[in-house]
């Protein structure tokens, strides 16, 4: 039996091959180990922190608290699924980079109404007046940046530019005929997003249309 490529055992019964090898069918993929381990290393270490918060909530504190460790192990899972995502460098990044910063924004409202409830805390309204604006402005910039200096971002996501504005302009429409105008932060927002789409259109235009054309099937 004939067996091709440059294999240095057989692929059914181990024995070791003679005769010279032939060039190899299949490039070989060489793994990124460290990249792995330290994804293992993120894995382990979000794991060990919500069992000992967990364990510190309902086993070691034998007076009445007000349980913390949901929201404790709910960041922790959500950071480490943010650094999984950035060790594994995923290809379609202004994708993760947009659920990310839902995802923390979402965690954050979830977070200061828990605290509300449970600590009797005055409700302040950070999440929306501050860190929902603020985030959404980072995002976008970093998006615009990054569909400038890689190619392959402008070709595959800006589907996640237009929902980023979308995220940054319509929040500021809706508290401007529900309250009139609204906090500087969301203002700084709309500034931002209005002058990436432009932007956008500006120095993308075609690409950024048949980007659109594609994803709503036009």
């Amino acid at each position: 039996m004939n067996i091709g490529g440059n294999l240095e055992k057989c692929p059914l019964c181990q024995n070791a091959l003679t005769g010279e090898g032939e060039r190899d069918y299949w490039p070989k993929i060489t793994l990124n180990t460290k990249r792995t381990k330290a994804y293992k290393i993120v894995l382990f270490a979000a794991i060990s922190v919500c069992i000992v918060t967990l364990a510190m909530d309902f086993l070691f504190l034998k007076v009445e608290h007000v349980s913390f460790s949901p929201i404790v192990v709910a960041w922790i899972l959500v950071t480490g699924w943010i650094l999984e995502s950035t060790i594994k460098k995923h290809y379609n990044l202004l994708k993760t980079m947009f659920v990310s910063m839902i995802t923390i924004c979402v965690l954050c409202q979830i977070t200061e109404i828990y605290i509300h409830y449970a600590w009797d805390v005055p409700y302040l309204g950070i999440t929306a007046g501050w860190i929902v604006p603020i985030l959404c402005s980072v995002n976008m910039v970093a998006n615009f940046v990054l569909s400038f200096v890689d190619k392959q971002f402008t070709d595959h996501s800006l589907i996640y530019m237009f929902l980023n504005i979308l995220v940054g302009v319509l929040p500021w429409i809706a508290l401007f005929f529900y309250q009139g105008m609204p906090p500087l932060t969301w203002s700084v927002c709309l500034v931002i997003n209005c002058l990436a789409f432009v932007a956008l259109f500006v120095f993308k235009g075609k690409i950024a249309i048949e980007e659109f054309k594609k994803r709503f099937h036009v």
